[in-house]
């Protein structure tokens, strides 16, 4: 197979974000179809026809696929299957390529934006939001006069290492926001990997595995030119932290979204931990200037990437925005979340326990555990911006 006849997942993503007329012919199965597909932030085509349709009836199959003169992209979990039908419909005359990896590539791409500073901010510090698309997994690199620190990396440590030495910086430190459940952290590999310390606050309620360095509510780290704050913000877990880039950057880990707030109820004490997230919210965050910019590591929709590839938000427009923000007292917010709570997905606890350093991590275990969109915000699900291709 030449490269003519695959695509990778950055050009896909690039091509359906531009608006290019093309059509993504999924191929997996029913229930892997219906429960993650691939998004873009324009709407596209797309349509469904298993692999095993193709192999039981492969005229049949072909009839199915919507007439399109633009290209098809076609779409399987590893990238295999899709190689097979991607030549079926070039041998029967239709334009077709391969995604390369599938959705396990969607799943584990970091796309890289730089965050705006203010005038006097530039050049004092780079600020950049990694975007995993497949899972809207959000982390963030800082660099300041040759200084580096990492926040809620993915596993796929290599992009780090990548924008880090392109910098020309030293990696000084690596920070979860708290310990994540939808999706494995890299920060243990990363600072073994490229030195600087590993922080993150487990909470009384988790035990924590990981040798760490020791931080405080109200801590302050010099990185380069500027500081970064630590704020403790319990409520999404007991642990979870917010870090103050350059007193104007609130990288928000799972407490506080564009659209929402992190869900209280994944450790099972959800009337506790609503408590906690009602007073970090209207307490410790309620003093933090309007202007701050919130940078959080999860979004839920595709729309709240924003038309400068950024899934950022100004807190004041929160404020005006978030109904959460509007409840006074606890007890109506507490009930708000209670009624929000709904079941984890299965591997979510296998997740902690791994990134509690409790367990050992197997590869193809870790592939499993991490498809599908994060399901970290209180409330409803993702919404996802595609168009269904008519299929006869």
């Amino acid at each position: 197979m030449s490269n003519r006849d695959e695509i990778e997942i950055a050009e896909l993503l690039a091509k359906l974000d531009g608006g290019e007329p093309l059509l993504i012919l999924d191929v997996r199965n029913v229930d892997e179809y219906e429960s993650w597909k691939i998004e873009g932030r324009r709407d596209f085509n797309i349509a469904h026809i298993p692999y095993f349709d193709f192999i039981e009836d492969e005229e049949s199959s072909l009839a199915r696929v919507p007439q399109a003169e633009s290209e098809i992209v076609v779409v399987c979990a590893k990238g295999g299957s899709s190689q097979m039908v991607a030549e079926i419909l070039r041998s029967s005359g239709k334009p077709a390529r391969s995604l390369v990896g599938g959705m396990i590539a969607y799943g584990e791409y970091l796309e890289s934006v730089k965050v705006p500073l203010r005038g006097a901010e530039e050049g004092l510090f780079e600020l950049r939001q990694l975007n995993r698309r497949g899972k809207g997994c959000l982390s963030y690199i800082v660099v300041s006069a040759g200084e580096a620190v990492v926040i809620d990396p993915s596993r796929a440590i290599e992009v780090y290492e990548s924008l880090i030495a392109r910098a020309g910086a030293r990696l000084v430190h690596t920070f979860d926001t708290h310990v994540h459940a939808d999706h494995l952290t890299g920060g243990p590999a990363l600072s073994a990997k490229l030195g600087g310390d590993y922080f993150v606050d487990a909470g009384a309620d988790f035990e924590l595995r990981h040798r760490i360095r020791a931080l405080r509510d109200g801590d302050e780290l010099r990185v380069g030119n500027i500081a970064i704050r630590v704020l403790a913000t319990p409520g999404h877990t007991p642990g979870s932290v917010c870090y103050l880039v350059a007193d104007r950057y609130l990288l928000t880990g799972d407490t506080l979204f564009k659209k929402s707030v992190g869900r209280p109820d994944l450790g099972g004490k959800v009337e506790a931990w609503s408590q906690d997230l009602f007073q970090t919210l209207h307490g410790r965050i309620a003093r933090l200037d309007d202007s701050t910019v919130v940078l959080p590591a999860h979004y839920a929709d595709i729309d709240e990437i924003g038309a400068d590839g950024l899934v950022s938000a100004q807190l004041g427009d929160l404020r005006r925005d978030l109904p959460e923000l509007h409840m006074a007292e606890s007890a109506s917010f507490i009930e708000a979340m209670k009624s929000t709570t709904r079941t984890p997905p299965p591997q979510y606890a296998e997740i902690i326990d791994a990134n509690l350093g409790k367990t050992e991590i197997n590869p193809e275990r870790a592939i499993e555990w991490e498809l599908g969109k994060n399901q970290c915000a209180a409330g409803g699900g993702p919404t996802v911006r595609t168009q269904e291709a008519s299929v006869r």
